[in-house]
């Protein structure tokens, strides 16, 4: 705004007007933003953890799994199967209820529990892989949310400090035009002493005027 502008009550200067919207953008910015950050920052914060976790201790990390491992339904079920099975042919060659019997019927229901744990140990894995895919997923949001909001950020900035500058400019360019204003007033005012038109000439030139 010229200084003129100001003595006689002149309009608001564009910077102004514009860092009335250009301000708003932070608050908006960051309501629409904050919530998949905070979430991509706790999101990392896990999957950090279970990552470390891993790394550092893998065997006690699945004997964290199988401690709450169950035989599962099908197992009992197989089981009762195999025992009646191999009961039968037991009983048929005449070893039933042998030592022999008792060991062929130990490691037949040995097996179908190892491979119930297996699976058990497969599919809560699968879960586990589930879950810490999904913290990623959100965590990646979150990244993608924090470079969107420092770009929507630092482009309200810059505007600013465009307008900034260009605001600057033009004060600096009208306090320079009511100096030299200025300036040939006082030096016409000041030439006039020494006499009518041409001593007002001389008083301008000595002031910087024309």
């Amino acid at each position: 705004m010229s200084i003129l502008s100001k003595l006689f009550g002149g309009n608001r200067s564009p910077m102004d007007a514009a860092n009335q919207y250009l301000n708003q953008i932070p608050g908006m910015g960051h309501k629409g933003y904050d919530p998949y950050v905070n979430a991509g920052l706790d999101a990392s914060g896990k999957t950090k953890s279970q990552y470390e976790s891993l790394m550092s201790d893998p065997t006690g990390f699945i004997n964290k799994l199988m401690a709450a491992y169950k035989p599962s339904e099908g197992y009992g079920f197989q089981k009762d199967q195999l025992t009646k099975e191999m009961g039968s042919t037991a009983a048929a060659g005449g070893i039933a209820g042998t030592p022999l019997d008792q060991m062929n019927q130990a490691e037949g229901v040995q097996k179908l529990l190892s491979g119930d744990m297996q699976q058990f140990l497969q599919n809560a894995l699968g879960v586990f892989g589930t879950g810490l895919e999904g913290e990623e997923g959100i965590a990646g949001r979150g990244f993608d949310a924090t470079k969107n909001l420092t770009d929507l950020l630092g482009g309200a900035l810059n505007q600013q400090g465009g307008l900034a500058f260009q605001g600057q400019q033009q004060k600096n360019s009208d306090r320079n035009g009511w100096y030299q204003m200025l300036a040939k007033a006082l030096g016409a005012g000041g030439g006039a002493l020494f006499g009518g038109l041409p001593g007002a000439k001389f008083g301008a030139g000595l002031f910087g005027g024309s």
